[in-house]
């Protein structure tokens, strides 16, 4: 962002030095420490724009000043854990001593500095004898390792998931490996000193003080530690009490860090060789120690006085949000009882505390969330403060702690610190299941950890986790070794598991693949449809293989359109176990059939303006395919069966099959098959057993010919155990007899199923589940002989929607009034090659996944969803030409989380049919008009497209994209914003109070113009380095149209008259070239 952290408030913690402060990863705290050994943590009680903070615990934790706060996973929940002279010590956040572990026999004799990894539970240290690290979960010898350090004192650690990183008063920085300490890398010795240091990723940032008495922060890359990438010089101060770096939360700017100073603090920028900001008295004393919170939206500054000052990132609202905790659901009729129904007498195995009266809870958490229960004497906790620990029966760490007033309401978001009974509802006679659960969770942790890895198998990290922000710029061929043919799918969301039917569907019987072709060539106007979706979404996959762009396809919308639609909507219900799992899958199969089968059928009542189906069955090509047809009596024709269930006792799949076949054949006057399907689909194994399906089926009927089928994919089911809901890949054909592992995103190359199968994870249970089989003559239809290796070229079909929006007239109150009225007379008048300015707006949908049971445990970690809010196209045949050819609101049912409006311009009730005002229509009519545009051959232009289409769900070929971010982009340096170039470089202010998707597709269009009259003149180059450079003195600040106070020169550079830009923008659009005052220039 421009602007800088905004001050929110502070409060005094301490009468000494604030030695270390640290947000809780978890819950709403901020921790701080200091000189004394005290830890104290703090939470909001107001949200305005100056916040109220109070205590939440104090209590000594260490003899000696906490020079660092960290949270170690220990005992299912992270524990505040601090160093002391000769022993590590964590403790549970009202206070309670939970771990005190002395240092390892034969390593140190005490601690001078001390670093933890909060995710690996690794810790190392400095002492008398060197470097050591250890496993703080680990009670042993094993894992322990010390290394001498050199001569110079070591003044700084910082330890990574994968390094340990030292820096001495020498100069010199030494990077180790965090398993055995081995050497990877130094930065030799210099007259500098090491200050303070960070490190990330393959990172290392240090503050060292010059020989002129001012710092300078280093950045070394750890591949090549022999010289900087960059330094950062200008912090006027010869001491650095510490260097903390941050990522931007929204991703629009380079990597930052905060440097304390006696002068204040000083934020810079790792691409830029000065800082970006400088305190000016905001803090008027020594900082001492910063930290920012885990979701990148507030930071924390202490100083030597005592106070802490809190900071907000200027995206915040009123509320100030520190971490991503979750406040437990609370029970709508909370049952309170003294005792558990059929008590025993003598039986402590299920009593709960209550040596504190229901008035005078420890805790201050709502009294609605507890149910009130009894525990016997010898298992009794009292409410003081001591060392002791109890554990009763079911596993549970009891320890009694100290409290603040419980009449004392605090935020809401704080976690009770006592939560025994709060896991276990508001039943008692539901505890013993509760109970269970909670060991398989348990037991679910274990097999998560532990070290038999499952390779090419193993569920994958969500594609959202590995990269968000730039996800077009990640090498998504990595897990992919053939794009070309297999195109990965997105696992974002727990409902993706439905994905390996979309794969089977989509690769079934290559290279023919007549699922997939007649799919591509359905279309209506019913506003959820599962076939549209799904033809939707193979046209994204035959577009990303044949124009070469990243192998992963979007499936959020068709998850959307399933929840909407009440046959699938179930198949999102939570599962518990294996059996369940399965059971999931195999209706699934049928399910997402029938759903595919009732599209196509539906088409003639839903029909799409003027298009008509390719053949005349049409509506009957799924029935055909994969339907098998019976009769009844030679004269009733009964509805097709769209699987056949293995029997469990069958022993090989040919032989069981035909065996169920002869039975059928025998009652003739029954029941008679018509007509077995060219596409099987073989359920197997819905209750345990080990059948495997052939790789062919060889079919004999009385008087019939026989068929020969082919093994065209296999869903198999992978857990740990019974109660492992596990989960699902699939082996896919893809030439001749050899098969790819298709692993959501991830894709082996082909290779003999022999092979795949010695590659499973043993340590795993695996079975087959879900088998498609293809008569190995089947051929695709007629009418896809043309299509190629893209999807067909609708825009005859769809191009009359860009003047005619039919889809949008049901979500409109007053169509008259909100209807777009198109400039455009006829969709032809759009040419190949024509450029279409184009931006999108997104809100955040509240995701609330029913594949989430809201009574187990489970850590929710994906990324939000952005939905598409608004879509705007502006199409431009020459210079001048500017018109508005779609302004789409997009009708979002689901819960909004967040519209974003100050960067979205999308406000309550706009995107709600029964209160909008806006051009209001459905989310497949945008995809529509998109893909009526990509046939065309026109030619996209905006600033940030990539992301613009990952959210729109749509594929553009490489070559019809023209992004205004990588134009004016320097490899290795920052990408510069759109409001920024439109001042500097048009002269012209955009984005001032909200965003609005029309003025940023032109401003982006007028960009590109301005770009191409550069280029001519042979000048770009230098006036992207003139941009470059008034950006950094400028520190990428852009006025406010409505600023009262004055600017300096260097940030009007870029207005029309300046040195940068000496001509006027006008010059780019000649006025003979606007046709009517409709459309204006670009001045």
């Amino acid at each position: 962002m421009n602007v800088h952290w905004k001050p929110r408030g502070g409060a005094q913690a301490s009468v000494g030095i604030i030695n270390a402060v640290e947000f809780d990863p978890d819950v709403e705290l901020l921790w701080v420490s200091d000189s004394f050994g005290r830890l104290m943590s703090f939470t909001t009680q107001s949200q305005t724009n100056t916040l109220t903070w109070t205590a939440y615990s104090s209590f000594l934790a260490s003899t000696r000043p906490i020079s660092g706060i960290f949270f170690l996973p220990l005992g299912g929940e992270k524990i505040v854990t601090v160093a002391d002279h000769n022993v590590i010590r964590g403790y549970k956040r009202g206070g309670a001593l939970f771990m005190c572990r002395s240092l390892p026999p034969q390593s140190q004799d005490y601690i001078e500095l001390f670093q933890a990894h909060g995710e690996t539970g690794v810790v190392s240290f400095t002492g008398n004898a060197g470097l050591t690290r250890f496993s703080i979960g680990n009670e042993g010898n094993d894992g322990i390792v010390t290394v001498p350090l050199g001569e110079s004192k070591v003044v700084a650690l910082h330890q990574t998931e994968k390094w340990v990183v030292t820096g001495s008063i020498s100069g010199s920085i030494v990077v180790r490996d965090s398993s055995d300490l081995q050497l990877v890398g130094a930065v030799p010795s210099s007259r500098r000193r090491v200050l303070a240091m960070d490190a990330y990723d393959n990172t290392v940032v240090a503050a060292m003080v010059e020989r002129s008495m001012t710092s300078s922060v280093r950045v070394y890359d750890l591949r090549k530690l022999s010289e900087p990438v960059i330094t950062i010089g200008g912090i006027p101060s010869d001491s650095v009490s510490q260097l903390r770096r941050y990522r931007d939360s929204f991703g629009i700017s380079a990597d930052r860090a905060f440097v304390l100073t006696p002068c204040g603090f000083h934020i810079l920028q790792m691409d830029q060789t000065s800082p970006v900001f400088n305190s000016n008295g905001m803090v008027g004393d020594f900082c001492t120690s910063v930290s920012i919170s885990p979701n990148g939206m507030c930071a924390a500054i202490g100083n030597d006085k005592g106070y802490f000052i809190a900071l907000a990132h200027p995206a915040t609202r009123e509320d100030y949000v520190m971490s991503r905790f979750e406040q437990p659901r609370r029970p709508v009729n909370p049952v309170f009882t003294q005792s558990w129904a059929e008590k025993k007498e003598g039986d402590t195995f299920a009593f709960f505390d209550e040596s504190v009266p229901p008035a005078e809870l420890a805790s201050n958490w709502p009294p609605d969330n507890y149910m009130i229960l009894s525990v016997p004497a010898p298992t009794r906790c009292l409410s003081v403060e001591s060392r002791t620990i109890l554990q009763n029966r079911w596993g549970f760490l009891r320890a009694d702690s100290y409290l603040p007033d419980p009449k004392d309401k605090m935020a809401l978001n704080l976690p009770d610190p006592f939560p025994f009974n709060l896991e276990l509802g508001d039943d008692p006679a539901a505890v013993q299941g509760l109970l269970q659960e909670m060991k398989k969770n348990q037991k679910r942790r274990y097999f998560e950890f532990r070290d038999v890895a499952a390779g090419e198998y193993a569920p994958l990290e969500p594609a959202s986790h590995v990269c968000y922000s730039s996800h077009h710029r990640f090498d998504w061929e990595n897990y992919n070794a053939i794009p070309q043919e297999v195109v990965g799918l997105d696992n974002s969301f727990p409902e993706c598991w439905i994905t390996t039917l979309l794969q089977s569907l989509y690769l079934c019987h290559l290279p023919e693949c007549p699922v997939r072709k007649v799919l591509l060539h359905h279309l209506c106007t019913r506003e959820y449809c599962v076939a549209c979706e799904t033809s939707f979404i193979f046209a994204n996959m035959m577009m990303t293989s044949a124009s070469g762009l990243n192998p992963i396809v979007q499936v959020a919308n068709l998850i959307r359109t399933m929840y909407k639609v009440p046959a699938t909507a179930s198949l999102f219900e939570p599962v518990k176990s294996r059996d369940e799992a399965i059971k999931r899958m195999h209706t699934a199969q049928l399910t997402l059939l029938e759903a595919l089968h009732r599209g196509l059928q539906d088409e003639k009542a839903y029909p799409f303006m003027d298009h008509k189906p390719p053949c005349n069955d049409f509506e009957h090509s799924i029935a055909y395919l994969f339907g098998t047809e019976f009769s009844s009596g030679g004269r009733v024709h009964l509805e097709p069966q769209f699987y056949w269930d293995v029997p469990s006792s069958a022993l090989k799949v040919n032989e069981g099959l035909q065996h169920l076949l002869k039975q059928i054949e025998s009652y003739r006057d029954q029941v008679q098959i018509k007509r077995l399907p060219p596409i099987i689909v073989l359920r197997l194994n819905p209750e345990g057993g080990t059948l495997k399906p052939p790789r062919c089926l060889h079919i004999s009927r009385e008087a019939q010919e026989d068929s020969n089928y082919v093994l065209c994919s296999n869903i198999i089911h992978l857990s740990d155990d019974a109660d492992d809901p596990g989960s699902f890949v699939s082996h896919q054909r893809i030439l001749d007899d050899r098969f790819s592992l298709v692993n959501d995103y991830r894709v082996t190359a082909p290779m003999e199923e022999e092979e795949l199968e010695e590659s499973m994870p043993a340590f795993h249970s695996h079975r087959a589940v879900v088998a498609y089989y293809a008569l190995d003559k089947l051929t695709a239809p007629p009418y896809s002989l043309h299509d190629g290796n893209r999807p067909p070229n609708m825009f005859e079909v769809l191009g009359p929607l860009l003047v005619n929006d039919v889809l949008a007239k049901p979500l409109q109150r007053d169509p008259s009034a909100q209807r777009f009225k198109s400039p455009l007379a006829s969709f032809y008048e759009i040419k190949p090659n024509d450029l279409i300015a184009i931006d999108a707006e997104y809100v955040v949908l509240n995701w609330n996944s029913r594949c989430i049971d809201a009574g187990m445990e489970v850590k929710l970690s994906h990324k939000t969803h952005m939905a598409l809010a608004r879509l705007s196209c502006v199409l431009s045949s020459a210079p001048g030409d500017e018109r508005t050819i779609v302004d789409d609101y997009v009708h979002t049912p689901e819960v909004i989380e967040d519209y974003v409006t100050q960067y979205s311009g999308i406000h309550p009730g706009d995107l709600d049919p029964l209160k909008s005002t806006k051009c209001l229509t459905s989310r497949k009519a945008t995809y529509l008009k998109l893909r009526a545009l990509v046939d065309r051959g026109v030619i996209f232009v905006g600033h940030g497209l990539y992301q613009d289409f990952r959210v729109c769900n749509i594929a553009v070929p490489p070559e019809q994209i023209i992004d205004t971010l990588m134009m004016f982009h320097k490899p290795g340096g920052r990408y510069l914003s759109l409001r920024f170039l439109a001042y500097h470089v048009l002269g012209e202010r955009v984005q001032e109070d909200e965003h609005d998707s029309v003025e940023d597709a032109r401003t982006s269009l007028r960009l590109y113009r301005k770009y191409q009259q550069l280029m001519s003149e042979g000048t770009f180059d230098a006036v992207l380095d003139k941009l470059l450079a008034t950006g950094a003195e400028t520190s990428w600040y852009v006025p406010e149209g409505r600023d009262a106070f004055g600017a300096s020169p260097a940030l009007f550079a870029g207005i029309p008259g300046s040195l940068l830009f000496p001509e006027s923008p006008s010059t780019l659009v000649p006025t003979e070239a606007v046709k009517d005052d409709e459309f204006p220039s670009a001045s």
